[in-house]
C-alpha cells in the first residue's frame, strides 16, 4: 500500500503509534489531510507498534497481509540504550505504560512527530516530543 499526498511537513521524520496504524488501514484519515506527503518525510514505527498489532488475537489472514504489506513502507526501529534510557526516564516520572513511553521514546530520539490519538501520549508533555492528534 503506498500513501499519496501534498506536505506541510516538509523533511519531517513520522513515527506512527499503533491506534495510527488501525486507522490508517482503516482509512478513518489520510496522511495529506495531515499535511504528509510520503515524498518528503521519513516513515518510522517502534518494534513495540510492530509486534502490537501482529499480537492481535485471531487476527484474520487479510488484517495481518494488509498490515504486512504497511510495514514494508516504514523503518521499525529497533530498541537500542538511546531509546531505552528515554523510555526509562520518561516512566519514572509520569504513569504513561511502559509500551508508550518506548513509543514516544522513539519518537524523541528520532526527532520525529508522532501520529497518535492516544490520549496518554497526547497529554504527555516532555522535552522534544512533538505529537499530532489523527482524527
Amino acid at each position: 500500500m503506498r500513501i499519496k499526498g501534498q506536505s506541510v511537513m516538509n523533511g519531517t521524520n513520522v513515527v506512527f503509534d499503533t491506534c495510527a496504524v488501525i486507522k490508517l488501514l482503516d482509512q478513518k484519515y489520510d496522511l495529506p489531510s495531515l499535511g504528509i506527503n510520503i515524498d518528503e518525510v521519513r516513515l518510522f514505527t517502534s518494534v513495540i507498534v510492530r509486534m502490537e498489532l501482529l499480537s492481535k488475537r485471531n487476527l484474520p489472514v487479510e488484517e495481518e497481509r494488509d498490515i504486512q504489506e504497511f510495514l514494508k513502507d516504514l523503518v521499525i526501529v529497533p530498541l537500542d540504550e538511546a531509546i531505552e534510557q528515554k523510555a526509562i526516564e520518561i516512566r519514572r516520572a509520569t504513569s504513561v505504560k511502559l509500551p508508550d513511553c518506548i513509543i514516544a521514546a522513539t519518537s524523541i530520539v528520532l526527532d520525529a512527530v508522532l501520529l497518535t490519538d492516544d490520549d496518554h501520549l497526547l497529554n504527555l508533555s516532555w522535552r522534544g516530543f512533538r505529537k499530532q492528534l489523527i482524527v
